[in-house]
């Protein structure tokens, strides 16, 4: 069997550098992966939705599965496009299809995991969003401060490691937060969710609820909850247990209790 092909999906404030330790580890390893860019992250003027990020992530992986199968690995902000964007990529879907391949597996990774019809914040206001998320509605952006990037993302990072990535943050799409989900993937590829339990103690309890919720909410194929005692971004804390997990969880069958 051909090894899947790894689509790295980063969050919000982030850019696809973010990935570049795991992408490393990845390929050691004798596997490919890709980290696009999502424009809702960085783009001038900022986008007014999500919908450019859901077309690249769909179209990317709509590229990848014509030759081979694909994991999806989403983070934070990213659950919510990519779950929207893989409709009819599953590899059942894509079988059906006659491609050869399909998406196999998916990844949260503390990242919302989230049904159809979930909207972050009402069209407008900046509800649901925690202090440090510094809005405005005049440049239509979210930015974070940079004495609070540590306590956003890199919990487990020494300060001067935080102060270089607190650089490579970019300004967010608030029209994003406003956009609505219209498919959940996790219903129809299997599914793990990595949650950081060394995280914010309000995002841990969140991203519990999101789990718990999700499995209580109809069909689904969540089959793996693995807690690591990291920050919000393992994958630049510990970019060789991320990447092993990454595999690990790749190659394993659907297991639903």
């Amino acid at each position: 069997m051909a090894k899947p092909v790894f689509v790295l999906l980063h969050g919000a404030w982030h850019g696809p550098s973010c990935w570049h330790r795991v992408i490393a580890e990845l390929e050691q390893a004798g596997y490919k992966a890709v980290a696009p860019a999502l424009p809702s992250s960085g783009s001038t003027p900022p986008t007014p939705d999500w919908s450019k990020d859901v077309e690249i992530i769909h179209q990317t992986v709509s590229d990848l599965v014509k030759r081979q199968d694909v994991v999806v690995v989403t983070h934070s902000f990213s659950g919510m496009t990519g779950g929207t964007a893989l409709e009819g990529l599953d590899k059942d879907t894509c079988m059906s299809r006659g491609l050869k391949g399909g998406v196999i597996r998916l990844i949260y990774i503390t990242a919302f995991l989230v049904p159809e019809g979930f909207q972050h914040s009402p069209e407008g206001t900046r509800d649901n969003m925690i202090p440090e998320m510094i809005t405005s509605l005049d440049s239509g952006i979210v930015t974070v401060k940079p004495e609070d990037v540590k306590g956003m993302f890199y919990q487990d990072l020494d300060d001067d490691t935080v102060a270089e990535l607190a650089k490579e943050l970019r300004p967010q799409s608030f029209g994003a937060f406003w956009s609505t989900t219209t498919h959940a993937a996790w219903r129809h590829v299997p599914t793990t969710y990595i949650l950081t339990t060394g995280d914010r103690p309000t995002t841990v309890v969140a991203a519990q609820y999101l789990v718990d919720s999700a499995k209580a909410s109809g069909p689904h194929k969540i089959d793996n909850v693995i807690k690591v005692d990291t920050g919000h971004s393992p994958f630049i804390s510990r970019p060789e247990w991320t990447a092993k997990t990454l595999i690990e969880e790749a190659n394993r069958s659907l297991q639903l209790e």
